[in-house]
């Protein structure tokens, strides 16, 4: 049901004499939007505006992201079910745009029927954690020409997001992994103390605390072990930094900040409470705090599973048998490389992009595109409780002209599981790099396993990922008892 708040709409001059009402909150659909005034409005579980006389129509709608649908689809998808009704109608991929700071996927329309002939835009984005927003404006092909692409800006910069709840997803995370508890608290005050129990026989945790938009600059300021044992102060303001447990800050300016324990030499999880304190830039609330914690001695063989996303054109990827032949083949060539440590590859899958998925993220810049592609890979798998591994035809790194191409990259110091919105959820391969040289990239994914997972026993800088990050006995250690593994049965 809708709520009508008490703000009003201010008549802008970049808006051309746009006037836009009282906000209306869409609690069941995760957004709220200031309707034009003078437009016709009908809200039902979606939102419709058309002018007088029916030469502008929007329409938005929002919700849960429900089976394995990438967000690219379902733009495609909905758009194609508005259009239906309006005549005939091509969609044509127009890259991404940005709403409220969050990128989407954008389609430029064109239409026809007896009456008229129009053009618009259709984009959706996720907000939050398997959740989409998606807005359509559509007009005639003289209004769309002058003023439509004026008007589709202005009438989603009227838009705000609110996360949906989701009610037994961490209930069936945690019965599908009995040796993890998950948990998720949110709307949390930067300040305020944020209290995590180790109970005795826990062996791990990862925490990622998250802001509403993805640019947002966000930190852990202060970390107290049990006993009130100071580990850890930063403070951004003035940048000072004292640590027994990092060997930097913990710091991020896209909008996510994320710490595994124990992470290094010396280090153990005893049992009792950790208190946290947070910072973000201008003292907003974060959107969440979620808390993943390892129960297992993880003495025997661990395991980890790989999902493995197929971002080229080579056109060997296309064939029926390829892609699953690759998929053993790196598996064969992991095996003997992490075997002496107790270590394995356990459950390997594959996916493919859709073709706008494709266009945008075979050539990946590691400044602009490395979380939208994160994004990406996240939606496109079934077991989160993986290591995702983009092969991306190029990885790019520097600006023009000074471009190069790098083999690998992590997303994250530590990577987030169990979490598809997050920024910090996969490992991107150059396959054009390797040329087909499976060893040589088997020796870049281990690398990059390690520098994801937070491993960091000598205390380097792992925000410089040009310094080795070698596999050894004391990081095999530290790695057995992150969350991304499990006891092999």
């Amino acid at each position: 049901m809708s709520e009508a708040h008490d703000q009003t709409g201010q008549n802008n001059a970049e808006n051309f004499n746009l006037d836009f009402g009282h906000e209306i909150e869409m609690e069941d659909a995760g957004f709220a939007f200031r309707p034009i005034e003078g437009f016709e409005l009908e809200i039902d579980e979606s939102i419709y505006m058309y002018s007088e006389g029916g030469n502008v129509e929007i329409f938005m709608l929002g919700g849960l992201i429900e089976g394995d649908v990438s967000i690219a689809e379902l733009n495609d998808s909905l758009a194609a079910d508005f259009m239906r009704n309006v005549g005939e109608f091509d969609l044509v991929e127009a890259g991404k745009d940005t709403i409220q700071g969050i990128t989407g996927f954008m389609d430029d329309i064109h239409f026809s029927n007896a009456d008229e002939e129009g053009g618009g835009k259709a984009l959706i984005c996720s907000p939050y954690i398997n959740q989409y927003f998606f807005i359509l404006v559509v007009t005639s092909a003289d209004y769309w020409q002058k003023e439509g692409h004026k008007l589709f800006d202005a009438v989603k910069d009227q838009v705000h997001f609110h996360p949906l709840l989701t009610q037994n997803n961490d209930e069936k995370i945690i019965q599908k992994h009995p040796d993890l508890t998950l948990e998720t608290y949110q709307d949390i005050l930067p300040d305020e103390d944020f209290l995590l129990t180790i109970e005795k026989g826990d062996s791990s945790f990862l925490l990622a605390a998250r802001t509403f938009t993805a640019d947002e600059q966000v930190a852990i300021a202060e970390i107290v072990g049990p006993g009130e044992q100071q580990l850890y102060t930063y403070d951004p303001q003035s940048g000072q930094f004292s640590s027994s447990i990092a060997p930097q800050p913990l710091i991020s300016t896209k909008g996510e900040v994320v710490f595994v324990y124990p992470n290094g030499d010396q280090q153990s999880l005893r049992h009792g409470d950790y208190r946290f304190n947070f910072a973000t830039q201008d003292g907003s609330p974060l959107q969440e705090v979620q808390i993943i914690i390892r129960t297992s001695r993880a003495l025997e063989l661990q395991k980890l599973d790989l999902n493995f996303w197929f971002a080229s054109h080579d056109p060997r990827l296309l064939e029926p048998d390829y892609p699953e032949q690759f998929v053993k083949q790196i598996s064969k060539v992991l095996e003997p490389k992490l075997s002496p440590l107790n270590l394995a590859p356990g459950k390997v899958a594959y996916f493919h992009p859709t073709q706008e998925e494709l266009e945008n993220f075979a050539s990946v810049d590691i400044e602009n595109d490395l979380a939208d592609c994160s994004y990406m890979i996240a939606e496109s798998v079934e077991n989160n409780r993986a290591l995702n591994i983009g092969l991306v035809e190029h990885l790019l790194q520097g600006t023009a002209p000074d471009i190069s191409e790098i083999p690998a990259v992590s997303c994250g110091s530590p990577g987030m599981i169990i979490a598809p919105s997050s920024p910090h959820a996969c490992i991107l391969i150059n396959w054009s790099f390797f040329q087909g040289d499976l060893e040589q990239m088997a020796e870049a994914i281990i690398q990059q396993m390690v520098i994801f997972s937070g491993v960091n026993p000598l205390g380097l800088n792992q925000q410089d990922q040009s310094e080795v990050q070698a596999l050894n006995r004391e990081v095999a250690w530290r790695l057995r008892r992150h969350p991304l593994f499990y006891d092999a049965e």
